[in-house]
């Protein structure tokens, strides 16, 4: 029992991303194509430049033409390039390279990050069209409801920055567009295009602001106190004691 797992043990181990098993069918790979390719990788990392096509043929049990058939799908997909090159003696041979698969792996990751962003931005601006709804107390007629989507499709504000307008506009008990459309148009001026940075914004304005209200205040204040006469003991007479 020990042999034999020494014998597992010894047998060369072969690396191959998970990426690729889990993806193959999306890449456009069958599970032959796919087959093949674990059978060339195995060669390649092991040392061997060009595989051994009879050593594929039996472990896969189809025939040699079969194999170089599938070799071409694979070029055909661009999963597979086979390079003419020449050594440092100038003898030609051919080079065999699965770049192409983990580019298309590569892309294949992106455009799925891409979708999952696109649906969370579609489902924000839903969500924004309700909320404005919410708080007007009202349906949004054809004409606001087009200009909300000018907000996205030609402003190209963020669904954040402009839930983060309505409720500027709700604070300051103002239910219409206009006045949101106000506020997102002043933050465009001073190059606000994240909610984060026109929160920052506001809580610098709110600072202002407080500060003027306190020394307003203060001034308020120090105008209501009365007077109190000052009595100037220099000019006392003789007779006041």
């Amino acid at each position: 029992m020990e042999n034999d797992w020494e014998f597992f043990v010894d047998a060369k181990q072969v690396t191959i991303s998970s990426l690729i098993l889990a993806n193959y069918q999306k890449l456009g790979l069958t599970e032959e194509e796919l087959v093949l390719f674990l059978q060339i990788d195995s060669q390649l990392q092991a040392g061997k430049n060009i595989p051994d096509i009879e050593k594929i043929s039996q472990a896969m049990g189809k025939a040699s033409t079969d194999i170089y058939s599938l070799m071409h799908k694979l070029v055909e997909k661009k999963v597979l390039a086979i390079n003419t090159v020449s050594d440092e003696n100038g003898r030609e041979t051919n080079q065999y390279s699965f770049k192409g698969l983990y580019q298309k792996l590569v892309a294949l990751k992106r455009q799925e990050e891409m979708t999952t962003s696109q649906a969370a931005l579609s489902v924000s601006r839903a969500e924004i069209y309700k909320s404005i709804e919410v708080e007007f107390g009202r349906a949004l007629t054809p004409m606001e409801l087009q200009t909300i989507d000018m907000w996205f499709s030609q402003d190209h504000y963020q669904p954040e920055l402009v839930k983060l307008a309505l409720r500027e506009a709700v604070l300051n008990q103002v239910y219409n567009l206009r006045y949101i459309d106000r506020i997102l148009i002043s933050w465009e001026k001073q190059n606000i295009k994240t909610a984060a940075d026109a929160q920052k914004l506001l809580v610098k304005q709110r600072e202002v602001k407080a500060a003027k209200w306190s020394k307003t205040t203060s001034q308020s204040k120090a105008k209501d106190k009365p007077e109190i006469p000052v009595y100037k003991w220099s000019n006392r007479t003789e007779g006041e004691h």
